[in-house]
């Protein structure tokens, strides 16, 4: 028998049985986990230490800076921060 002739005979077996089901669960279990976990009490603390650092570090970075040079800096990176994250956020449900 030939390579052809057994490959031929596989394909035929494979397509004349019955397609292979999941379970009625396993779309239950894989949603459970695939969904985005919350952040835990921790995480959230690490997150506000990580803030208030930054803010500090930022802060004393322009203590030399004019009050007016903070003031746009504030009003032009806070806004483009939040643009930045929703669209982060919007690419990261679509997909």
């Amino acid at each position: 028998m030939h390579d052809d002739d057994v490959m031929d005979r596989l394909l035929r077996d494979a397509m004349a049985a019955d397609a292979p089901q999941l379970s009625p669960a396993f779309d239950a279990r894989l949603m459970r986990r695939l969904r985005p976990r919350g952040l835990t009490p921790a995480g959230r603390m690490v997150i506000a230490v990580y803030v208030v650092a930054a803010s500090a570090a930022a802060a004393w970075a322009m203590r030399g800076l004019q009050v007016d040079w903070i003031v746009a800096a504030v009003l032009i990176g806070v806004p483009a921060a939040a643009g930045a994250g929703a669209y982060a956020q919007r690419l990261a449900a679509r997909h």
